[in-house]
This record gives C-alpha cells, sequence and structure tokens, in this order.
C-alpha cells in the first residue's frame, strides 16, 4: 500500500498526465493513489472528472429541460433545490423530501412535500397532483439500491409511454464509494444496482447511462404503469441484487448501457421516447 508522500507524488503525477492529454495513463494511476483506508476527497473528485469527461449531471439535467419543456416534473430528494429550481414556470413540480434545505424560495409551480417518498406515494395522489402521469422524473434520493427501486416502481404507476425517469449516482467508480456503507466523502451507495437489476428484470424497457460528472445518469423510457413484476417480486429481487458486488462491473459498458457524453447522443435518446 502506498504511503501518504507516494500517494501524494502519484496524485500529481495523474494531475500532470491530465494536463498533457494523457487520461488513461492518469485513470491508471488514480485507484493507487487512495489507500484501502483512507478517505481523499479530492482524488476522488479528480478521478471522477477524468473517468467521465463532458457536461456534468446540472448541464445535462438543465438540457433535458429546455429539450423536452415537461408539463410535469417529480423530483425524490430535493436537498438544496439546486435541481428543482431547474423547472420552468410552465411546468408543474413535485419536489420530496423528508429534511429539504432550499435555499431561496420557489415558485408557484413547484410543490415541496416534507416527507418521505414511501409515505408520500402512500397517498396515491401524484397523477391528481400534476393533472395526469408525469413526464420527467429525477431520483436523487437515499443512495440505497432497495430505496431507489421502491422510488421507480412508485413512480411508474403514474407514468405514460412518454414519461422519462432519470436516477443520479448509478456509475460506480470504485469499490468503496459503491458501497452500501458509507466509508468516504465521495460516496454514490449502491445505487448503481439498480442498472442491471432493471435490465435483467425489465428487459422491455430501454435503458441507457450517461457517464457524466461526477456519478452518472441513467436514462429509462419505455415505462408500462400496470406493470406488476417489480412489486410483485420485490423482496426476492431485493434479495437478489443485494449480493451483487462491485466487481460484477468490470465491464461497465455492458452492465450499464454506456452512451456517449455528448450532445448528439443525448439528443438522440431524448428524441427516441
Amino acid at each position: 500500500m502506498a504511503g501518504v508522500s507516494d500517494s501524494h507524488t502519484l496524485y500529481q503525477t495523474a494531475l500532470e498526465l491530465l494536463k498533457t492529454g494523457e487520461r488513461e495513463s492518469a485513470l491508471a494511476l488514480f485507484p493507487r493513489v487512495v489507500p484501502e483506508d483512507g478517505d481523499l476527497v479530492e482524488v476522488h473528485l479528480a478521478w471522477a472528472e477524468a473517468a467521465m469527461p463532458g457536461p456534468d449531471y446540472l448541464e445535462i439535467l438543465t438540457f433535458m429541460h429546455k429539450f423536452l419543456q415537461p408539463q410535469s416534473y417529480v423530483e425524490i430528494g430535493v436537498e438544496f433545490g439546486t435541481t428543482l429550481k431547474l423547472v420552468s414556470s410552465q411546468t408543474k413540480a413535485v419536489g420530496i423530501d423528508p429534511n429539504p434545505q432550499v435555499k431561496g424560495t420557489l415558485t408557484d409551480n413547484i410543490s415541496l412535500y416534507r416527507q418521505t417518498s414511501d409515505d408520500f406515494f402512500k397517498s396515491g395522489e401524484l397523477s391528481s397532483l400534476l393533472g395526469g402521469p408525469f413526464a420527467l422524473a429525477f431520483i436523487d434520493g437515499l443512495h440505497i439500491f432497495e430505496q431507489v427501486l421502491r422510488d421507480f416502481i412508485n413512480l411508474e404507476k403514474h407514468a405514460s409511454a412518454k414519461s422519462l425517469v432519470v436516477i443520479h449516482d448509478c456509475l460506480p467508480l470504485d469499490r468503496r464509494t459503491a458501497s452500501r456503507t458509507r466509508t468516504t466523502q465521495f460516496w454514490s451507495g449502491d445505487v448503481w444496482k439498480i442498472v442491471p437489476c432493471l435490465k435483467n428484470e425489465r428487459p422491455e424497457l430501454n435503458i441507457i447511462t450517461i457517464p457524466a460528472y461526477p456519478t452518472g445518469l441513467c436514462l429509462i423510457s419505455g415505462l408500462d404503469s400496470e406493470s406488476q413484476i417489480l412489486e410483485e417480486n420485490y423482496p426476492a429481487i431485493v434479495e437478489q441484487y443485494l449480493t451483487l458486488e462491485y466487481d460484477n462491473t468490470v465491464d461497465k459498458a455492458a452492465c450499464f448501457s454506456l452512451i456517449a457524453n455528448d450532445w448528439p447522443c443525448i439528443k438522440d435518446y431524448l428524441l427516441s421516447i
């Protein structure tokens, strides 16, 4: 294991390689920089930025709102309200978070529900609140697989054939930051398991992942509000995928159905919905 001085040297070398355009060589160094039991958030951030060039997730979400101009929008996991405020004044939006810390005020077209997503969906009133199925939804709540799966199941009940679900934190960087148990500041949890899960259990869905800094965006279309497969088999599915190891994602392009992180590819997908 590299010592502190060795780690610093490797980190500086990786940064220099990035400056000279040798991205692949830099990426080969980053896993050696962070000690197995250490937490160097600046290294993880630099590593993620090198691994996921192109527009970051906020840029992509901004583009989606402008390009799709959704009539309705749902966001699970509001936190500071940064992404919730991307909606236009013409979009009827619902934000769900048990402890939101929104900075500033929200416009009249946005309703904020201060409760867990599980409690919110018990009412079954989302479609009524939005005046019909949602057009666009963003899941960015708890970073654990079974919660993301429940959120997807509950959202799909209020979807149309043209609805789009976007999930954050679905592209793992390394084993520790992709773990259910948080031991690092930079952390995506085991949200990533939702992608192989949906690809296997619901192969009719149209699923792609954009390698957008810092932790990827998964886009899911082809939804079916009448589908019961995931809900009826929820306990067995959770049990199966909780044991899925990070090492199973070595071929990330295949596992996550990656597309290029550029506007033409993203636009082509959105036009296909």
